[in-house]
């Protein structure tokens, strides 16, 4: 599996299950992928990309409850990430 794929299916895993270790490593995986990528511009993109795709997955299999405020936290926390990735490059 690709960095990518793993963070998506980590993702994907967690917003499903509600397992807070499954937070965790997919956390870390998310930034073990990132910061292999090269300037702040492709991280924000890949930042993005995870972002898009995990909500495309969570509609293609109608998430519902819990598991939908868990991907409402997830897409929250990726925002801030990708802001901080921001306003490091401004800064």
């Amino acid at each position: 599996m690709t960095n990518r794929a793993e963070c998506l299916h980590l993702l994907f895993e967690f917003v499903q299950s509600g397992d807070v270790e499954q937070a965790g490593t997919a956390a870390g995986t998310i930034i073990g992928y990132v910061s292999t990528l090269d300037g702040l511009e492709a991280q924000v993109a890949a930042l993005d990309d995870l972002r898009a795709n995990l909500t495309s997955r969570c509609e293609a299999v109608g998430i519902l409850g819990e598991a939908e405020d868990r991907h409402e936290m997830v897409e929250d926390a990726m925002e801030q990430a990708r802001r901080t990735l921001e306003n490091r490059s401004t800064a």
